[in-house]
């Protein structure tokens, strides 16, 4: 008996040695598989940047951009093995348009919404993002809107001249309420400029929640780290034709507790 328990425990501790070989091992995979497609986001960024960037400047027309901007997305999730489960999407009626906020967990977000939404979908960007090469000249051509938020009042024209063009064929424009990616892979507090958008042109608001973005590439760091699931939940639309402005407040807190409800932060990477 006293032989056979010291056999079963050398057993248990050399089956737990090779767990651990193991699971190191796959973590070094996956570190040398995450820095090489974090490079190949970077070159292939580039390429439908410049090729959208180009055909623009060619047509005069923004046709390129939407064409590209959900393969690009398509690449990225096939090349770090990233599947994504929707739900919610009877809730989108494609004649209408609508505000979309959503929670914003990582830079994945914004490759999983253009590979997987069967929307128009418009962004609206932070200035900063037109030093990039190629990628700011796209955006500054394109209908997405890029917004510096240290001169609201330019802002606030440039919203209404980019919604007085897009008014003609339905589309979303989809804002990240807590205006920068989650530091904690948690939701934060939510800015009031979507919601004052929704009210101001009666567009309803469609709340969209993210989930395990933020383990894939989290705010910081370099490397993407491949496998993993994502969900995203589309909830019903939001009315706001009849809302005056002095209710922004509660409409933000409304669509913040609908967006955390369907947030789930155990959700993501195997």
């Amino acid at each position: 008996m006293w032989l056979h328990g010291g056999l079963m425990r050398r057993k248990s501790i050399s089956m737990l040695r090779r767990s651990e070989t193991t699971r190191t091992h796959s973590d070094a995979v996956r570190l040398v598989w995450g820095s090489l497609a974090s490079l190949t986001v970077i070159a292939w960024t580039m390429l439908c940047a410049f090729l959208a960037l180009a055909a623009t400047l060619v047509t005069r027309r923004t046709t390129a951009v939407e064409i590209l901007a959900p393969i690009w997305g398509r690449f990225i999730l096939w090349l770090s093995a990233v599947s994504v489960d929707v739900e919610g999407l009877e809730h989108i009626d494609p004649r209408r348009s609508y505000v979309m906020i959503s929670n914003h967990q990582s830079n994945f977000d914004i490759w999983v919404t253009l590979a997987v939404l069967p929307v128009n979908l418009r962004f609206v960007a932070k200035q900063e993002l037109k030093r990039f090469p190629f990628l700011g000249p796209v955006l500054e051509r394109s209908d997405h809107i890029v917004i510096d938020r240290q001169h609201p009042e330019l802002a606030i024209a440039k919203l209404n001249e980019r919604m007085a063009r897009l008014d003609s064929q339905p589309f979303c424009l989809l804002f990240y309420a807590e205006g920068t990616r989650s530091p904690d892979g948690r939701i934060h507090a939510f800015k009031k400029g979507a919601v004052n958008i929704a009210i101001r042109t009666g567009l309803p608001v469609l709340p969209l929640s993210i989930s395990g973005t933020w383990k894939l590439l989290p705010k910081g760091s370099p490397i993407i780290r491949p496998v993993g699931r994502v969900k995203l939940v589309i909830a019903e639309a939001i009315e706001t034709r009849d809302l005056a402005l002095d209710q922004r407040d509660e409409l933000n807190e409304r669509v913040r507790r609908i967006i955390c409800d369907h947030f789930d932060p155990d959700y993501g990477a195997v």
